[in-house]
């Protein structure tokens, strides 16, 4: 198997709920106060949003709502801070964050980069994968696994190229949707969370299809707010901005 194949279905095996353990857990993101109110964060990222009137967004919706309601009648529902769906989306490739907000001329420039740089991107299909079930990081995330190795090395080579392009190298891409944070370290609750949240990791929630990325400013782990967007098979453009 190719070894960036292999990297990528062992990096997503490591966040399956059974691997979850305090020692893995590490610390708490800074993401959220540890009563769930989120955190002044500010950085750009390029991402997939799934779409608020598709049935795909309804069904994660669902599952969000059915984690919650479990957890609190778990009695551990304080331990997690659910995102809110307005802004569901995958990640392709983060830019930059930070505590303090963007200089106007650093977010101008990386802006007129994505301006540059999205027209030079391109698919022959729809980006496709399947989110199939919950798996666990410092948050808990719809896992994204890929039919083929090669609809897997069409979405890496894309993240390559936007990293090339907005010259990073954050982390590396792990399909996933994110859908709630830890605000507190579960301590001697963790089996309890883990027996709670096991039956939602089977369950397959469909194919997520995309060829629309978009170049986002986010203020905290529920505000994103779309800069440019561009459509990767017809190469329409949707400009939030106006030009400098």
């Amino acid at each position: 198997m190719d070894e960036i194949i292999q990297s990528y279905k062992s990096r997503l095996a490591g966040w399956k709920l059974q691997n979850l353990t305090g020692q893995t857990l590490g610390d708490l993101s800074q993401k959220f106060y540890p009563d769930g109110t989120a955190n002044a964060i500010y950085g750009l990222t390029v991402v997939a949003f799934i779409e608020p009137e598709s049935a795909l967004h309804k069904k994660i919706r669902d599952f969000q709502h059915r984690i919650k309601t479990a957890l609190e009648s778990a009695g551990v529902g304080h331990v997690f801070s659910m995102l809110k769906p307005l802004s569901l989306h995958m990640t392709l490739c983060d830019i930059v964050a930070g505590s303090a907000p963007l200089e106007p001329a650093k977010l101008l420039d990386i802006v007129e980069t994505g301006r540059r740089l999205f027209p030079k991107l391109g698919m022959d299909s729809k980006l496709s994968c399947q989110l199939t079930g919950l798996g666990v990081d410092m948050s808990l995330v719809l896992l994204a696994e890929f039919a083929t190795d090669a609809s897997l090395k069409q979405c890496l080579s894309l993240e390559n190229q936007l990293k090339q392009g907005f010259r990073v190298d954050e982390r590396s891409f792990l399909g996933h949707v994110s859908l709630a944070y830890f605000v507190q370290l579960p301590g001697i609750q963790l089996d309890r969370i883990k027996q709670t949240l096991a039956p939602f990791t089977e369950e397959a929630l469909g194919d997520f299809s995309f060829n629309k990325i978009s170049l986002c400013h986010f203020s905290d782990m529920n505000t994103y707010t779309p800069l440019i967007s561009f459509d990767l098979l017809d190469r329409s453009f949707d400009d939030h901005l106006k030009p400098l």
